[in-house]
C-alpha cells in the first residue's frame, strides 16, 4: 500500500512522524508530500507525485496565510484544487481539528474546512464525542468517521527525571509549578489564566512555555504577565528534551482552551501522569476520565480555584499512566489506520455524502 502523508509538517509534529513509522511496521509503505506549487498547489503536487492513497491532515497548509494581499485568492482556490486532487488520487483525512484554528472567520475559512471533511472517503476522529460533532457540523454519512486514539506523544520525549532534578536544570524556586506548555496562541487562552493569577495570587508559580504564535501575540502574554512575581515566561521552541524537563518539574498542567478538537499537548501530559486542569467545555478531548489526575473546571470566577488546589495536592503517577500509554500506543493506531486505508481504497465513489 503506497500512501503520502499531506502536508510534510514532520519536521514540527512528532504525530506524523510516529505514526508514519507505526504504518511501516504494518506493512505501509509512508511517503510525504513534499514542497508547494503555485496556484493549484496539492493538485500540482499530485500530479508530480502520484501515490494509491493520499492522507490529508491539515488542508489549510495548502491555503496558507501569508498576511498579504492574495490570502483571500489562496482560500478562494481551495476547494477547487481539492476536487482536482480528489479526482487523480483518493484521499482520508485525520481531523486534529474541527475548524482552521484563529482563521475559522475568515472568507472561505468554513467553506474549506466543510469541502475537505465532504469530500474525503473516509475520516479518522480521535474520540467518539469528536465522531459525533464532525458528522453534525458538516452532515456527514455516520460510516465515513471512524474514530482511533490519537497516539502517546510521550515515546518522542526521553523518560521523567526527579522533580527536584528538573528544577534545578530550569533555574526554578521549589514553589509548586503550574504548567501552561505548547504554542502560544489566542485560541489557548493565556491570558485569562493570567488574569486570574494576578488576582487570586495563588501560592504557586505559572509558567507558560512555548513559541508564540506571532510577535505581537507575544507582546500581549508579556504585558500580561507583567508585575507577576510567580509567572515565568519562557518563548521559544521547545525540544522534546526540554519539554521532559518541563513537565518532570511541573505538578500541574493548566489548558484553558477556548475551543478544541483534539490536544496533543493534553495526550502528553495525560501520558506523563501529571494531574491537568481543563475546562469542563472541552468534551471531544478523550482523556479516558474519569480518572483522579484530570481535573474539571466550570469558570474561572467559580471552582477554578479550588480544582487547581486538588491538582496539586496530587503527586504526578508516571507509572499510574501506564494503562493510557498501551491504550494509546502507536501500534494499535497504526493497525485501525490500516483497516482505515483498506476500507477508503475499497469504495469506488467518495462516500461522503450529506445525510439528506
Amino acid at each position: 500500500m503506497d500512501v503520502q502523508f499531506a502536508p510534510d509538517w514532520s519536521h514540527a509534529v512528532p504525530y506524523q512522524r510516529l505514526l508514519a513509522a507505526a504504518l511501516a511496521d504494518e506493512g505501509v509503505n509512508i511517503r510525504y508530500l513534499r514542497g508547494y506549487k503555485r496556484i493549484l498547489p496539492l493538485s500540482r503536487l499530485l500530479k508530480v507525485h502520484p501515490c494509491e492513497l493520499l492522507h490529508l491532515h491539515w488542508p489549510e497548509a495548502y491555503y496558507p496565510a501569508m498576511r498579504d494581499r492574495w490570502d483571500w485568492f489562496r482560500r478562494a482556490r481551495f476547494r477547487l484544487d481539492l476536487v482536482l486532487a480528489a479526482r487523480r488520487t483518493p484521499y482520508v483525512l485525520t481531523a486534529h481539528n474541527l475548524h482552521e484554528h484563529n482563521l475559522q472567520d475568515k472568507a472561505f475559512g468554513r467553506a474549506n474546512y466543510a469541502a475537505a471533511f465532504q469530500w474525503a472517503r473516509l475520516i479518522f476522529a480521535h474520540s467518539e464525542a469528536a465522531r459525533e460533532a464532525l458528522i453534525n457540523a458538516y452532515r456527514l454519512a455516520p460510516e465515513v468517521v471512524k474514530v482511533i486514539p490519537s497516539g502517546d506523544l510521550s515515546v518522542a520525549l526521553p523518560p521523567p527525571i526527579s522533580k527536584e532534578e528538573a528544577r534545578k536544570k530550569l533555574g526554578l524556586s521549589p514553589e509548586p509549578l503550574c504548567l501552561v506548555f505548547g504554542a502560544v496562541e489566542p485560541y489557548k487562552g493565556q491570558e485569562e489564566v493570567l488574569a486570574w493569577w494576578k488576582r487570586a495570587k495563588p501560592a504557586a508559580q505559572l509558567a507558560i512555555v512555548g513559541k508564540p504564535h506571532t510577535l505581537d501575540y507575544q507582546n500581549t502574554i508579556s504585558r500580561a504577565a507583567n508585575g507577576l512575581p510567580n509567572v515565568t515566561l519562557r518563548f521559544g521552541w521547545l525540544s522534546d528534551d526540554d519539554l521532559a524537563v518541563w513537565l518532570s518539574a511541573a505538578d500541574c498542567t493548566v489548558f484553558n482552551y477556548r475551543t478544541i478538537f483534539t490536544s496533543g499537548a493534553a495526550g502528553l501530559a495525560r501520558s506523563y501522569g501529571t494531574p491537568m486542569v481543563l475546562p469542563a467545555r472541552l468534551q471531544t478531548l478523550d482523556l479516558h476520565e474519569p480518572d483522579p489526575r484530570v481535573i474539571r473546571f466550570e469558570s474561572f470566577d467559580g471552582d477554578f480555584g479550588s480544582k487547581l488546589q486538588t491538582a496539586l495536592a496530587m503527586p504526578p503517577g508516571y507509572a499510574e499512566a501506564a494503562s493510557w500509554r498501551e491504550a494509546t500506543s502507536w501500534k494499535r493506531v497504526a493497525q485501525l489506520t490500516v483497516e482505515g486505508y483498506r476500507t477508503a481504497l475499497g469504495k469506488r465513489n467518495i462516500a461522503t455524502a450529506a445525510v439528506s
